[in-house]
Order: structure tokens, then sequence, then C-alpha cells
């Protein structure tokens, strides 16, 4: 783990009193965080509206459980902000199953879902309501929102999931690891639990002549893979590599194959190396998709 996940997940004695020294800055964090809901005016849509997020800061599996849901449903689109991507404003990832822009205007993220075959559209917008506008304009039947718990203004089927880590305090940033108070999980459609509503399965083949490296938020998911390489490397969540620091790391090791998730696989990919892919499976419990399919049915 690192210092962060440690701090949030499992506190040593320092890291417990730092978290209660924080707290005036956490009521802070709140009040603003609580304000920024409020006073807008709701906004329906007559197609279906899937929210995906998080009430704890990231790590719990949204990407692939959008994957998993757009996977259900045809002429889906994913909507999202597009976070550390390098434009603005709204842009057509892609449509009608054609990707229409590179990774540095679509971030990561995006471009995860662009290169999906389930993902009929992605477009990425800061604001979602324009996305979800576009969206319908260019065909959607469905639109799955990544992280949009906190747009209450939005009239939407909210999904909230949580992960088997659970934050050893209950408070908001930067005290704890929620990104709102707790009671706000009393707002969602329907929780989602690790191991009760989805699982998550990962594999890969070991490997000594690679590294593993990986920009995901929550790298000690990846544990029981770090033996299957020769050395491990850890980066900021949605760092941008660079093809010299990669090329480095590899000779130093004697290496000539990069072990990585497929969210960081697209930012390489066009870097010319061999590459050893972390599959990542989500499977939804039959619960779960029925809860989606009642949903989406009332819009027949």
């Amino acid at each position: 783990m690192t210092w962060l996940d440690k701090y949030f997940f499992k506190p040593n004695f320092y890291q417990k009193l730092l978290a209660f020294l924080l707290l005036p800055f956490s009521f802070l964090y709140t009040l603003i965080a609580i304000l920024n809901t409020k006073f807008k005016k709701e906004v329906q849509f007559n197609i279906p509206i899937i929210s995906v997020g998080n009430l704890t800061i990231g790590g719990n599996g949204k990407t692939p459980i959008c994957k998993a849901i757009a996977a259900e449903f045809e002429k889906n689109f994913i909507v999202l902000r597009g976070y550390k991507r390098k434009s603005k404003g709204l842009i057509v990832v892609k449509h009608n199953h054609q990707i229409l822009c590179d990774i540095n205007k679509s971030g990561d993220e995006a471009m995860e879902y662009a290169l999906n075959e389930e993902c009929f559209g992605v477009i990425v917008s800061e604001d979602r309501i324009l996305g979800i506008k576009k969206a319908i304009e260019l065909g959607a039947k469905i639109v799955i929102l990544d992280d949009a718990f906190s747009k209450f203004h939005i009239k939407k089927f909210d999904i909230l999931l949580f992960g088997k880590e659970k934050p050893y305090f209950n408070f908001t940033l930067p005290s704890g690891a929620y990104r709102l108070p707790k009671i706000y999980e009393k707002k969602a459609d329907f929780i989602a639990y690790e191991g009760k509503d989805f699982t998550r399965y990962s594999y890969v083949k070991e490997n000594q002549k690679a590294i593993l490296i990986t920009s995901i938020a929550k790298p000690f998911r990846l544990y029981e893979h770090f033996i299957k390489a020769r050395a491990c490397y850890f980066f900021a969540d949605h760092y941008a590599f660079s093809k010299e620091e990669l090329e480095t790391l590899l000779k130093k090791h004697h290496c000539d194959t990069l072990m990585l998730t497929f969210k960081d696989y697209v930012k390489v990919k066009d870097f010319g190396f061999k590459t050893e892919l972390i599959k990542l499976e989500i499977i939804l419990d039959e619960n779960f998709k029925e809860c989606l399919k009642a949903y989406v049915k009332e819009f027949n």
C-alpha cells in the first residue's frame, strides 16, 4: 500500500492523529461539497441514464463496471469528464464504433472505453448535460455516466460502488476517504458491493523478462501479480508515461516487456514496446443485471 492508501484504509497511530488534526478542513470541504450539489434545476431525459460512481476516492472499479453495463445494452454511450485530458469542452471520442480522436484529446479512461468493442459511443464533456444531449443527438438509446453521483440535478439511476477495502474513518477529505458525507449513500438507487453484487478477476501469466508498471488508483489490487514480473513500479493515478523513462526502466532490469493493465496500455500502445496485459474482468450478479434491466424497461 502507498502512504495515502494506509492513511485512508489502515492508518497507524500518527496517521490517525493527523486525520483528527485535519478535521477542521474536512468540515470546510464537506460544506463546500454539499453546497455544490444544491441550487440546480433538475433535468430529465427521455432515455435511460445510468450513473456509476463512488462515495469514496477512486479505485472501486467504475471503468470495468461501466464496460460491463455497456455490454448489456445496445447503442450505449458513455459520457465522462475526461480527467487529465489535454483538451477542453465537448469532444466525441467514439461514435458508431469509430474512434474519432487521439488519447491527448480524450484522456486515458475515455480511450479505454473507446477501444472496447461493447461501447457504441464515448463522449467527454465537463458539462454532463451537454454530453447527454449530444449522445441523444447521435442516436444513443442509453447513456452511462462515469463518476456522476454528485450530479443530483440530473434525473438518473444512481449506482454507488463499494470495494472490499473500507475507509478506516467515516470522515470526508482530507481526514477520510469520503468525497461526500457517508449519509449520502441513501441517495443511491443501487449500492453495489464487491464480492456480492459484482466480482472482480485479474490474471496474467508470469514473465520474468517483464517489468510491471501501473498508474491505477489502488495499485495494491494487483498485489498477486507483483511476483510475476522482475520488477514493479507504481506511478500516480492517470500518470502520463514517456517512452524514454520506460526504455530506461526496461534497460535497468534487462527486460523487454511491459506488464500492465489495459488502462495503462492505451497510453503506451504506440511506443512500440512488447506488452503483457493484466486482464481484468468484472462479473455482474444476476440481481444487479435485473435491477438495471427493470429501470431501462421503464422507458420502453
